[in-house]
């Protein structure tokens, strides 16, 4: 291949890269992408999210400034192959569950979904300032009481991989701040 087929190659390989992500814009979340070109397998692989990692700022806020924690207010930021951080395409899962020391296995307290298939929910999310995202989670049950939880998010890739991470944090019961400005 000479040295000027390099920058056409690389065109059509962005193409092809737009030809197959543009479409979730307008699908739900159950499609796949699927690339039996490995060069577009090998793309997919280098600009999709390779691990996501829940942020220490993760923690209950009160969405009415009144103090009572009546959200979670979720950051998360996804970095692709190359440890950089990248945008997410695909569709969150949320678990909270207490955490007692003796359990090993907790009581889920809350379960949210978030589809991210399009550009509208990205803007939504992702918060400008930091590049990271933020999801406000609202309890539905009621304010958060005190004590340990365990915090898992999953991410389905429309490739069909699925990432995970988790956190732990305690709340003692005290009054809570209002969401970061963003």
């Amino acid at each position: 291949m000479t040295d000027s087929a390099a920058p056409r190659r690389f065109g059509l390989l962005l193409l092809a890269a737009a030809l197959t992500i543009g479409p979730l814009a307008c699908q739900q979340s159950t499609v796949r992408i699927e690339a039996d070109n490995p060069e577009m397998s090998a793309y997919l692989n280098m600009v999709l999210p390779a691990r996501i990692k829940i942020l220490s700022w993760s923690r209950p806020i009160s969405l009415d400034g009144d103090g009572t924690p009546d959200v979670l207010e979720v950051m998360l930021a996804a970095y692709d192959a190359f440890d950089d951080e990248t945008k997410v395409v695909g569709n969150f899962q949320f678990e909270l569950q207490t955490r007692r020391i003796s359990d090993s296995i907790g009581s889920r307290v809350a379960f949210w979904s978030v589809e991210m298939t399009n550009a509208h929910t990205m803007r939504e999310y992702l918060d400008q300032p930091t590049g990271f995202y933020r999801f406000p989670l609202k309890f539905v049950n009621g304010p958060l009481e005190p004590g340990r939880y365990l915090l898992t998010v999953w991410l389905q890739l429309p490739t069909g991989q699925r990432l995970a991470d988790e956190y732990e944090f305690d709340y003692d019961g005290s009054s809570v701040s209002s969401p970061r400005a963003g």
